[in-house]
């Protein structure tokens, strides 16, 4: 059915595993997580880069699972108030068999060239994995993604691991000399998404610390991409290997982007304020309430501002219109017609048509369609402003319409009434 997970048969042989749009970009796509630090203070993520050619199809026993863990889908019912218990088995039985169409810890492709980074911040209720499908777009189109699960209390549920106790190992190698070596045995611990008691959900001095300490966050993601490019060993507290020496001399630091959705949005333009190493945003309907002057007033680099029709409302678009008084650098408001605050999350591509429109996961514009529009408007945007040629030989008109507010259901600027 339209929207939901697709299944493929191979040749008269075995159905393909039930999974997520594949990206339609010339590169196959790899995928790992990534703990830089156990606790709250560490950085967690799931890396999605090009990989050597295969057949993606043939290859889906090495597909991880959408939803990592059962915990995830008792934490995005948590998040939207429903019995977690109850419905996070529902969510979980509707989604815990949707694999994502990427080789699970393959090496990053060598082909000589340097992929550009984008960081990617989730919204209120995300994590990881909420927008997979466009992670995976990125990807096959030449890009190192690293989409964060931020440990400020805003992602639906995280995990953290607590340190259950630490011994130290001796030995003595073949010069007799001996060395201790400290290991150390920890304990999951599952952070569900903070629900403040005392304030409003969106007071502002709450939500303004939030936005400054996952711009915070999306540095550091960046600091260990620099890190793995360097070749410099990483420990991934997950337990997960990583061959550090497949990432060497494979990302384009100097060419780093950053990508929002809605509090993920405001995410977006603080971390360009802070940081001057990302060289362009992309704000997918953002939420710009929890950003303070200072960030207006000193962010400096292009900033795309891609709205969903059913989501804005005045004040907040007037705000983002404070991103557009700087006339020395591109700052672009468009708005996709047809289309609700989901239509960038995976959770359309979930559910039919019918389910889809009741829990208000997707609007009148279908999902593939929606998805589309915003895969080239973020490439052509990012592809102009890092100064990167257009992968889809041929096809840069595409990408083109969208930002010229020329294709059908591309709306330049807003569709509200500003006045």
């Amino acid at each position: 059915m339209e929207g939901e997970p697709s299944h493929r048969m191979e040749k008269g042989q075995r159905k393909v595993r039930r999974h997520l749009p594949p990206g339609r970009g010339p590169y196959t796509v790899g995928t790992v997580d990534l703990m830089c630090g156990h606790n709250e203070n560490g950085s967690f993520f799931r890396l999605f880069y090009p990989t050597n050619d295969t057949d993606i199809y043939k290859r889906d026993r090495q597909w991880p699972l959408w939803i990592p863990r059962r915990q995830y889908g008792i934490g995005y019912m948590y998040f939207l108030g429903r019995n977690p218990k109850i419905f996070g088995k529902l969510f979980n039985w509707l989604g815990g068999d949707v694999y994502v169409p990427a080789l699970w810890q393959a090496p990053v492709l060598q082909n000589g060239k340097k992929f550009p980074v984008i960081v990617l911040s989730h919204g209120l209720g995300g994590n990881r994995t909420t927008y997979t499908t466009l992670c995976l777009e990125l990807a096959s189109q030449g890009f190192i993604i690293a989409a964060v699960e931020h440990r400020d209390g805003s992602a639906s549920m995280t995990l953290c691991l607590r340190e259950s106790f630490r011994h130290s190992v001796r030995h003595a190698d073949d010069s007799s000399h001996s060395h201790h070596h400290h290991r150390n045995s920890f304990s999951e611990d599952w952070k569900k998404f903070d629900k403040p008691k005392h304030i409003q959900w969106d007071d502002f001095d709450y939500r303004n610390k939030q936005v400054h300490q996952r711009a915070g966050e999306c540095s550091r993601v960046l600091d260990i991409l620099k890190d793995l490019n360097d070749g410099k060993p990483l420990y991934n507290s997950l337990g997960i290997i990583i061959n550090t020496s497949h990432f060497k001399d494979t990302m384009n630091i100097t060419e780093a982007s950053i990508i929002g959705h809605s509090f993920g949005g405001a995410t977006c333009v603080c971390a360009l304020a802070d940081d001057e190493r990302f060289k362009a945003g992309v704000v997918v309907d953002g939420w710009m309430h929890p950003l303070d002057d200072r960030v207006y007033e000193t962010v400096s680099q292009p900033i795309l501002m891609l709205n969903m029709e059913t989501f804005q409302w005045k004040k907040n678009v007037q705000q983002m219109m404070r991103l557009k008084t700087d006339n020395n650098v591109e700052r672009l408001m468009l708005t996709i017609k047809g289309t609700c605050h989901q239509s960038v999350s995976d959770f359309q591509f979930l559910t039919s048509k019918a389910m889809g429109l009741l829990f208000n996961l997707r609007n009148k514009l279908t999902p593939h369609v929606a998805m589309d529009i915003i895969r080239c408007g973020t490439l052509g945007f990012l592809w102009k402003h890092l100064g990167q040629d257009c992968t889809d030989s041929g096809k840069g008109n595409q990408f083109d319409s969208v930002l010229a507010g020329t294709r059908e259901h591309v709306v330049m600027g807003t569709t509200l009434d500003l006045s």
